[in-house]
């Protein structure tokens, strides 16, 4: 089947089109409020592990239960009619992606060797690896994305995994501050991006 450069141009329009219409209902939707107030609590939350490392886990069961109800709050916000068919599907992307990441967390813990066996090299995760694989999860979908919505977003989820990188690598002693810099500051990034050049 052949097709003329008009028909391609035409269809290469459309696509082009499609793209905008979803930037814009992104950018009039609850995505960059959110992206923001999700950028605050990585602000607080890694601050606050950082500065106070006993009271972490109980810091980041209250940000999460409030970035929850947050989000929930910026979805009901918006009324009915401005809310397209692909808002649901947005928020179930983020569901299902952390879903996946905490199953491959558990698969990926290393389990006790049977009785008799030494552990040998095997040591549990730490908290640095769990924090710098669950950076990294949001930044692949930054990147994916990025393939339809834009290029600003796949330089955004690969400058923020290499910075994760060279800090989990040459700044133990400060990893958690730098992530609430580069991990917490991408996701306000991305919202005021989003709610500037998308509208």
């Amino acid at each position: 089947m052949n097709i003329s450069k008009e028909e391609a141009r035409e269809s290469l329009d459309e696509i082009q089109s499609v793209i905008e219409k979803t930037r814009k209902a992104i950018a009039h939707g609850a995505a960059s409020s959110m992206l923001i107030f999700w950028g605050l609590i990585w602000v607080v939350g890694y601050s606050g592990t950082q500065f106070f490392p006993q009271s972490a886990g109980y810091l980041w069961l209250g940000l999460i239960t409030v970035g929850i109800l947050g989000s929930w709050f910026f979805g009901m916000r918006q009324g009915p009619a401005s809310r397209s068919a692909n808002h649901g599907r947005i928020g179930a992307f983020w569901l299902i992606l952390f879903a996946y990441a905490f199953l491959w967390l558990m698969l990926l813990w290393p389990q006790p060797l049977p009785a008799g066996m030494e552990w040998g090299h095997y040591q549990p995760l730490n908290d640095r690896q769990i924090s710098a694989f669950l950076t990294t999860v949001p930044m692949f979908a930054y990147v994916v994305g990025g393939m339809w919505l834009g290029r600003f977003f796949i330089w955004l989820g690969a400058l923020v995994t290499v910075l994760t990188l060279v800090g989990y690598f040459y700044l133990p002693s400060l990893f958690y501050v730098w992530m609430a810099i580069t991990g917490g500051g991408s996701l306000i990034v991305a919202g005021l991006y989003i709610r500037k050049s998308w509208r």
